[in-house]
């Protein structure tokens, strides 16, 4: 077990659940490595301007999963394509 614990909003888990099950399979996988490391080298994670508390987004592949780290919990709030991106986070503001 990691030191952060990583939860699926309902509205993440919905998102996940219309996806293929090889896409789905993918970015579960990666999402779990936030257990261990939620800022992980390299370019995957950014923060996004203009939320409070602060969000941040995760890349994996052609998809974006939108989260926010609470204490030690990472709350995993959406996971959408990339075409997706701008409306979900004007959805969080």
């Amino acid at each position: 077990m990691g030191a952060f614990a990583v939860e699926l909003a309902p509205r993440a888990a919905h998102d996940l659940e219309g996806l293929s099950s090889d896409v789905s399979r993918r970015i579960e996988t990666r999402l779990l490595e936030l257990e261990e490391h939620p800022f992980p080298r390299g370019d995957t994670i950014k923060r996004l301007q203009g939320t409070d508390p602060a969000a941040y987004r995760f890349r994996v592949g052609d998809y974006r999963a939108i989260f926010r780290i609470l204490g030690r919990v990472v709350r995993i709030l959406r996971v959408v394509h990339r075409s997706d991106l701008e409306r979900a986070i004007q959805d969080l503001v």
